[in-house]
């Protein structure tokens, strides 16, 4: 009994490259097989240049830390605790490497510039106009006939 193409292939997936190496009852089909068909030859060909190949790589040996990796990336990562403005602040100012007297005195200065900024906005109000004084009317904007832009 011949192999086939196909049958070929599968022995050759299961057995290896060496013909020689399979079982007894299916060798003698398999050497037939390959002595009579070019493209089983060629299949064959491949194959031993893929053993090859498998062959030289080489054993690396796993880094010293896998094992922790791998158990810290089984557990799920625990998100970050929402922060307020005060906290950003004082890490933000705690970056530049001031004291606790400077950081009192930067922070208390933040908030009399603020406190200023606010007493003039509310001191001097700007020209105030009557609502009724903006109204955009559609129909007058839609038939406006005045230069064009």
């Amino acid at each position: 009994m011949t192999m086939n193409f196909e049958q070929f292939r599968e022995k050759l997936r299961m057995y290896g490259a060496d013909v020689r190496c399979w079982p007894k009852d299916i060798s003698s089909s398999a050497l037939k097989a390959l002595d009579s068909s070019p493209e089983i030859q060629k299949l064959v060909e491949d194959e031993k240049r893929f053993e090859g190949v498998l062959k030289a790589r080489k054993y690396e040996e796993p880094s010293r830390d896998l094992a922790g990796r791998i158990i810290a990336a089984a557990f799920p990562k625990k998100k970050k605790a929402q922060r307020n403005f005060g906290v950003f602040f004082s890490d933000v100012l705690s970056e530049f490497s001031l004291s606790r007297r400077a950081f009192a005195a930067v922070s208390v200065s933040l908030i009399f510039t603020l406190i200023i900024g606010f007493t003039i906005g509310y001191s001097n109000p700007s020209e105030y106009a009557p609502t009724e004084q903006y109204e955009t009317h559609l129909e007058d904007f839609l038939n406006y006939e005045g230069d064009v832009l």
